[in-house]
């Protein structure tokens, strides 16, 4: 009972890449914590070096330059694959520093991640980058061309088995933009020479936008996964491509709703607490 309960756990962990990588990189961070700190600046230049590599390969690829292929080396093609692709770092970093947010900052643990969060967000900046960089050049030209003629696009198109399913997932590549220009202005304004020149009040207004982007991260995430969900199960292999877009969606119900939850939560407590504040005042 106990092993089919352990093999239960380690496939849903394999199959829920998003869940898994969020639970790995908080220990990571939590263990870096003082080291980031200490070193922003390294960490800073060594995903900043990535970000250049993958915009080296991406022009390679776009204008044939070269016949190197960066992500065919072992472990840097990993490394610069991981920054692309969200699920794997990007996006649970992302919600590391959205749920830090929602917990209490008493806690030792917590207080390790709240200390780097400016840190972290700087950080998240440079996969997003990377992502978003390639999302923008195929997806979101795709996107518009299925918008203004959805029975050309899937004339044209025979590995589109779903229109349904191409409509989810082409809002999401479309939100997206929406996302990125979101995101680079809470990310500029994370620097510590632009936080300077805002002023504290008005940083913190611009920071508060925070929050629609954690409202459009899940929409996006979830747009994607029910439209990837419903076109590859048309394809072969149907019922695995549904279990794991089940999964997926799942994931991500499970952190942001429980961050919700939280989130109001400690709002509650908050307002609770100014209020005996002001009536001993």
């Amino acid at each position: 009972m106990v092993r089919l309960l352990f093999e239960g756990i380690v496939y849903l962990l394999g199959q829920a890449e998003f869940i898994s990588s969020f639970i790995i990189l908080t220990f990571i961070v939590i263990l870096l914590s003082k080291s980031i700190k200490r070193h922003a600046r390294s960490y800073y230049w060594f995903f900043g070096i990535i970000s250049f590599l993958i915009l080296l390969q991406f022009l390679n690829g776009l204008f044939h330059i070269s016949p190197v292929n960066l992500y065919r080396i072992p472990v840097l093609g990993k490394i610069l694959a991981s920054n692309i692709h969200m699920v794997g770092f990007g996006f649970p970093l992302l919600a590391i520093i959205m749920y830090v947010g929602a917990l209490n900052p008493k806690r030792p643990w917590v207080k390790k991640i709240l200390n780097i969060r400016k840190e972290l967000s700087i950080i998240s900046g440079f996969p997003i980058l990377s992502h978003s960089l390639i999302r923008i050049t195929y997806n979101f030209t795709d996107a518009l061309k299925f918008f203004s003629d959805k029975d050309a696009y899937m004339a044209q198109n025979e590995w589109a088995k779903s229109e349904m399913g191409i409509s989810f997932s082409n809002a999401g590549y479309l939100l997206g933009i929406v996302l990125f220009v979101l995101f680079m202005i809470l990310w500029i304004t994370s620097f510590d020479s632009i936080h300077q020149k805002l002023g504290k009040h008005k940083w913190k207004r611009i920071q508060r936008w925070s929050y629609l982007l954690y409202a459009l991260l899940f929409v996006h995430s979830i747009l994607l996964h029910i439209g990837w969900m419903m076109s590859r199960s048309m394809g072969e292999g149907g019922n695995e491509h549904i279990v794991q877009g089940i999964i997926a969606i799942a994931s991500t119900v499970l952190v942001f709703g429980s961050y919700l939850i939280l989130r109001i939560r400690k709002a509650q407590k908050d307002s609770r607490k100014k209020a005996r504040v002001l009536l001993h005042s």
